[in-house]
């Protein structure tokens, strides 16, 4: 009876052991990285037992897919819904929209655009600030080497913008990062990025309105403002243990609030 009784107790403890072990792993697209790292802390924050560890480095979509399927990671950021033969595979739980907004640096004179020069300065039709209200000086087109998810919202959302080819002497950039701090640095600068940027990291940045609608999350929520994406996690079949129960926590009130503060529109 003795031996039985100090069997279960090892087990128990050994179980207790690997729960407090268990470390989740996340990684992918930065655009709900910021995001999910203060969920993260908020969530370890309640419960100190619990691991959830962001990867420093951020990838696309893809890459957190390939870094989920060769198991580096447990949970891939995603701003798209899986497609293709792994999507079987996989478990895609959308978490927050964001709108998408045309960008430029702070000391721009110009505060909105029309969807039709949104279109003739991306595609180098209109060159001068002139031409849209602005001074006589150069506009300078920033976009990114492979389309991303804001992009590719301006191409479902904006008619003109869906087929269109990007001027010749626009600046392609790999990360969306590299788009964001050259809004910040350089005046003339136009691009299109998240409107839940970090505005304290990179100050000189401002957001236009699109035919007279600025790009709010408030204005998303009542449909006035129509260009946004979706941002979502993907996880490996049903997520468990810490995985889901971090997951459940970011559809609590706590976790939500925390998005919102973030200009991030919950849908969980």
């Amino acid at each position: 009876m003795k031996s039985k009784l100090a069997a279960t107790m090892v087990f128990l403890l050994t179980a207790g052991a690997l729960w407090a072990e268990e470390k989740v792993v996340i990684g992918g697209s930065g655009g709900l990285a910021e995001e999910m790292e203060l969920l993260a802390k908020a969530y370890m924050a309640k419960d100190p037992g619990e691991k959830i560890e962001m990867l420093k480095e951020t990838m696309s979509t893809s890459g957190g897919l390939a870094a989920l399927l060769n198991g580096r990671i447990a949970v891939a950021l995603v701003t798209s819904v899986p497609k293709g033969e792994e999507k079987a595979k996989l478990v895609y739980l959308p978490i927050a929209r964001s709108a998408v907004a045309v960008a430029v640096h702070k000391l721009s004179a110009v505060n909105s655009l029309t969807e039709s020069q949104i279109c003739e300065i991306f595609s180098g039709g209109i060159k001068s600030w002139k031409e849209v209200g602005g001074p006589d000086s150069k506009i300078t087109v920033i976009t990114r080497k492979q389309n991303d998810a804001n992009t590719e919202a301006a191409r479902e959302k904006i008619a003109c913008f869906k087929g269109l080819k990007f001027s010749a002497d626009a600046i392609a950039l790999l990360k969306g990062s590299e788009v964001l701090d050259s809004l910040n640095r350089r005046p003339g600068t136009i691009g299109i990025i998240s409107a839940a940027f970090n505005a304290a990291d990179r100050p000189e940045i401002k957001t236009l309105s699109v035919n007279g609608i600025a790009p709010t999350a408030d204005l998303v929520r009542s449909g006035k403002y129509k260009i946004y994406n979706e941002r979502g996690v993907v996880t490996l079949g049903a997520a468990q243990g810490t995985a889901k129960r971090f997951l459940d926590f970011i559809a609590s009130a706590e976790g939500r609030k925390i998005l919102v503060q973030r200009s991030m529109i919950p849908v969980m």
